[in-house]
Order: C-alpha cells, then sequence, then structure tokens
C-alpha cells in the first residue's frame, strides 16, 4: 500500500483543464509500477493537481519526469510529498519552490 501522496502541480496556463489533466493522467498512468496508483486530480483556479499514490516518491518522479521534459511541462510544475498528516516536501523544481495544496 502506498505511504506517500506525490502531488503534481500545475499552475499557469501550460495546463489549465481538466480535460489537459486527463490527458497527462492517460500517459502517466502507463508509467506507473503495480505498486503506485494514479488516485486523482484536483482542479481549482489556483493550481491542477495529479495525485500519485507511492511508498518512495522521489523514485517515482524520476521515472515521470523524461515524460513531462518531452511534454514541455517539467519547467512548469512544482511536486511535492507528504505522508498522510505530514507537511509535504517540494522535490521539483531542485530549487525548492512555493507549493501549497489549493
Amino acid at each position: 500500500m502506498p505511504s506517500y501522496e506525490l502531488i503534481l502541480q500545475f499552475r499557469g496556463r501550460e495546463v489549465e483543464t481538466e480535460d489537459e489533466i486527463v490527458a497527462i493522467e492517460d500517459v502517466l498512468v502507463e508509467l506507473l509500477r503495480d505498486t503506485e496508483t494514479l488516485d486523482d486530480h484536483e482542479v481549482s483556479v489556483a493550481a491542477r493537481n495529479i495525485l500519485v499514490g507511492t511508498s518512495d516518491p522521489r523514485a517515482t518522479f524520476a521515472r515521470l519526469a523524461p515524460f513531462l521534459a518531452r511534454a514541455a511541462l517539467l519547467d512548469h510544475v512544482i511536486v511535492a510529498f507528504g505522508a498522510p498528516g505530514d507537511a509535504y516536501t517540494v522535490i521539483w523544481p531542485a530549487t525548492g519552490g512555493v507549493f501549497s495544496r489549493t
């Protein structure tokens, strides 16, 4: 069972609609391993989030990052993870970023 929630958060115009999120999820689900789950997505005015359940968030992101780079989305995403009830830790961009679960 996944013990962490990995969140890919898009802000701005690169990913704006639920249809765009679903298109990204269609690719991500093919990249996930058996122990990882595509849990949900959230669309708000401030951000669009894709939620992935994983026991190793850094390894999961390392596998997803090449797709995000090819899709020209890597520069437009903030990636963070946390365990239920814990604070989130930003792992992308490498220099850190402002993450808020919105």
